[in-house]
């Protein structure tokens, strides 16, 4: 990422850094009745985490140091040391910047290829107020809307705080992580806060990209009946997390085969620019990258 402009432009992250979890790396796409033919095999593209204010508040370090066979404890979260690389494990990080966005659109464009962004529309101050994507990012919600009249990107809905604001358990602790509570749809939560949630990122998501949003990628693929209900509620038809289904399942709802798709966070291309997405692509030539409402339309027609 180079300091002038804010583009992406960085060399790949080592093995090391990569952090990522891409869903179905190791595995082929299923076969399928597309793989058969002349047409190549399908996989969605999902990037994870933007407009998450998680980025920011979501701080805890290493607790345990591999010495041989052993994996002795380590103070990693005591004070200021959770912010330190190597010991820091996620945040702090910046967004993505509107130059940044322009880049990835360039690139999926020279690929022939689209992407899912999985959006948390509501961005958390420190002192808990909520701030709309779009209000809190302007430039880039801008790129991002154009990536979607150019049919490059699918908007989908990434939770509306994508962390539990409550009695300010989102915030950095002095001498322990916060990470267990930056899930946002736990089963423990009222089903109200699963219902107003899903409603409000729905509205700001929908409002400004100007089309229905018809995907959840609910944050840190944590979810419970309660979600399911609620997105079926609020107009989402697919949903995508690596584990599938809970039980309950509703009618309407189609999880995405996790199989077929490639999922990264915002942080990896903050860390390892524009190089990092071009070897996600390059990596899966010969397949076809759709977004995950094509692949969930494609599975709700198989069934």
């Amino acid at each position: 990422m180079s300091a002038g402009d804010g583009s992406l432009s960085g060399a790949p992250p080592s093995r090391g850094e990569r952090g990522q979890r891409v869903a179905g790396a190791a595995l082929g796409p299923p076969e399928a009745p597309e793989a058969r033919g002349a047409v190549a095999p399908m996989i969605a593209l999902r990037l994870d985490d933007v407009g998450a204010a998680s980025k920011q508040h979501e701080v805890y370090g290493i607790t345990r140091i591999p010495v041989g066979r052993l994996a002795l404890p380590f103070p990693g979260n005591f004070l200021f040391l959770k912010y330190l690389p190597p010991i820091k494990r996620w945040g702090p990080y910046p967004e993505l910047t509107a130059a940044q966005w322009v880049d990835v659109l360039a690139a999926l464009t020279g690929a022939g290829a689209t992407l899912t962004v999985a959006v948390t529309a509501g961005w958390v101050e420190h002192d808990g107020r909520i701030v709309p994507f779009p209000v809190k990012f302007p430039d880039a919600a801008r790129v991002l809307r154009e990536g979607v009249e150019r049919g490059l990107l699918e908007i989908a809905n990434h939770g509306y705080t994508h962390c539990v604001t409550a009695d300010g358990l989102f915030r950095p602790r002095l001498f322990s992580g916060n990470r267990p509570w930056h899930r946002e749809f736990f089963d423990w939560l009222p089903e109200e806060v699963h219902r107003a949630h899903l409603h409000a990122a729905q509205d700001i998501l929908g409002t400004w990209f100007g089309v229905p949003i018809e995907t959840l990628v609910p944050p840190g693929n944590v979810l419970s009946p309660k979600t399911v209900t609620a997105a079926a509620a609020a107009g989402i038809r697919f949903i995508s997390r690596l584990g599938g289904a809970p039980a309950g399942a509703v009618d309407g709802i189609t999880f995405v085969d996790d199989a077929r798709v490639l999922a990264f966070h915002d942080r990896d291309l903050v860390k390892g620019g524009l190089a990092y997405l071009r070897r996600l692509l390059d990596g899966r030539a010969g397949q076809r990258f759709v977004r995950l409402c094509e692949l969930g339309r494609f599975q709700a027609a198989a069934r």
